[in-house]
Order: C-alpha cells, then structure tokens, then sequence
C-alpha cells in the first residue's frame, strides 16, 4: 500500500463509524419527516463546543462536554415540541437552527479567527482525525449496534432523541455540520428507494472512499469534496437501481413502500 494513502485509513474509519449509526438514525428521521433535525442539532453541538472552549479554555474535554450537553437540550426540545404541535415542527427546527447559527456568529464577531472556526464547524477536517479522536465514537457505535441487535425497534420511541443529539454532538467536531447531515440523508435515501441497508451502507462507503481519495491528490477541502461525493454516488447508484428495474419489469422500491 502506498504509504500516503495509508494515512487516509482514520479519515475513512471516521466515516465509516458515523456512516454506521447515521444510516438507521436517518431511517428514522425520514420516516418521522424531521428532515432538518440534523442540521440544528449539529449546528447546537457546534455551539456548545464553542462556549465550552471559551468558558474553559483549558479543559481537554470541553468543547466535547459543552457540544453534547446543548444538542441533547436542543433535541428533547424537539422532541417536546414535534408532539405538541406536529403540523409546525419543521418551522420550529428551522428557527431553532437558525437562532443556533445568529448566536454563534455573534459570539465569533469579535474573534480574529472567526473564519477558521467557523468553517471548521460547518467542513469539519476529516483528514486530520487522530485516533483517540475516534474512541468515544467507536465505543458509542460498538452500544449503540449491541443495542440495535437485542432490540431492533428501539428507536422507535422518545429514546431516539437523546441517542441523535449524542452521535451527533460526537460526529460533528470530526466530520463537520455539512458532512454530517449528508451521511445521515442521502444513505437512508438509498436504502428507502434503492436497495435497503447494504445498498446504502456500499453507497456510502463508496462516496467516502472517493471523496477522501480526491481532496488528498487534488488538495481540495475534505469535507466538502466528500460531501460531493457522496452526494454524486447516490445519485448514481439511485439512477442506475431505478434502469435496472424498470428494464428488468421490477417493481420499484418507491412504488413497493407505497
């Protein structure tokens, strides 16, 4: 193996671990049709972290701590107000993404690296992962597909909130707001139209691999080449699934679910 392309081997185990737990969580968000639950949590994680690094600048898991505390404050209060008033929860998770995102642009105005913080936040810096940057999400994957085998449908009710706000809060300090929403939709997309679980995890992987492999030779941005990626491969494998069953006289997966 080419010693350079070794060094992609934690950037693609990152994703691979947030690909994991992000496909059934992002079943569940289509199916619940709280699309954008992902981007305002992620976007509360980053603002934890934030005012967790200012408040302790000198405390390792700050930023961490701070991150999951707001997002899983952020998703029960989802939670709340998705069965309290069902016809208005996309409104609500817009405005609170919206509220999240003013609230972290005021608290960078007068910082001299806004830019870098805040583009980091949103792209993530998916190369540059350590290994010990991957443990608590490795441990939290490693539960959460235990619990997934003993109990298939648990989460089905109130539990996934907490449970999203959590791998969330972990995945974005890694992967970035923009990388994470993508992983979360497009493979549950694939699966819920082109094939199930193991054409989405393929999907996904896939789009990885080539996203990563590109940002390193062409030394373009990492997050938003994999999110492109990702993107353009479930396109791909979308259009190529839905030829074959329309030559092969095969009913859809669409027109089976509905």
């Amino acid at each position: 193996m080419n010693p350079e392309l070794g060094l992609l081997l934690l950037p693609l185990t990152a994703g691979l671990l947030v690909l994991l737990t992000h496909l059934p969580l992002g079943e569940q968000v289509l199916r619940r049709g709280i699309l954008f639950i992902d981007l305002a949590v992620a976007q509360l994680a980053a603002l934890g972290a934030l005012l967790a690094q200012q408040w302790w600048p000198g405390l390792a898991w700050a930023s961490l701590l701070g991150g999951t505390a707001l997002a899983v404050l952020g998703a029960g209060l989802v939670g709340l107000l998705a069965r309290r008033f069902p016809q208005q929860r996309e409104a609500v998770i817009g405005l609170l993404y919206a509220g999240a995102a003013c609230v972290l642009l005021l608290l960078l105005a007068s910082d001299p690296h806004a830019g870098h913080l805040l583009a980091s936040s949103l792209n993530g810096d998916i190369l540059w992962v350590s290994g010990s940057d991957l443990l608590p999400l490795a441990a939290i994957t490693l539960l959460f597909w235990l619990l997934q085998w003993l109990r298939p449908d648990w989460l089905g009710g109130t539990l996934f909130y907490p449970v999203f706000a959590l791998l969330v809060s972990l995945s974005v300090p890694l992967l970035g707001v923009y990388l994470v929403f993508v992983t979360l939709i497009a493979p549950a997309l694939v699966a819920q139209l082109a094939g199930g679980r193991w054409a989405a995890l393929c999907s996904g992987l896939s789009g990885y691999l080539a996203g990563l492999a590109l940002a390193w030779a062409l030394d373009w941005p990492a997050g938003a080449t994999v999110v492109l990626s990702l993107l353009l491969v479930s396109v791909c494998w979308l259009t190529v699934y839905i030829l074959w069953r329309t030559y092969s006289g095969q009913p859809s997966a669409s027109s089976g679910n509905s």
